[in-house]
């Protein structure tokens, strides 16, 4: 027995009203979100590219590379949520 291709079968649970209207309800109430709720950030697709640029842990002095709006990270030195100080070339 192997694993099914993406497709292969139905949805499990079909939402009341079908698919579009279920897509159409989760696209308004993120938008709502965004432009209301006054959220630290944004629920969307992260961006697929982007400027990397080297960070420097705060704690251990790690070298990291990052995407340009990093602010803290999880060293892989230190095991810690740390703030990180980006290197300018």
């Amino acid at each position: 027995m192997g694993e099914l291709s993406p497709g292969a079968t139905g949805r499990r649970w079909i939402p009341e009203g079908g698919e579009k209207r279920l897509r159409d309800k989760i696209h308004r109430e993120s938008k709502f979100a965004d432009d209301n709720k006054n959220l630290p950030f944004e629920l969307s697709r992260p961006p697929r590219r982007g400027k990397y640029v080297l960070y420097e842990c705060a704690v251990c002095g790690y070298t990291l590379f990052a995407r340009k709006n990093t602010v803290m990270v999880a060293c892989t030195t230190c095991k810690k949520a740390t703030k990180v100080v980006r290197i300018d070339e």
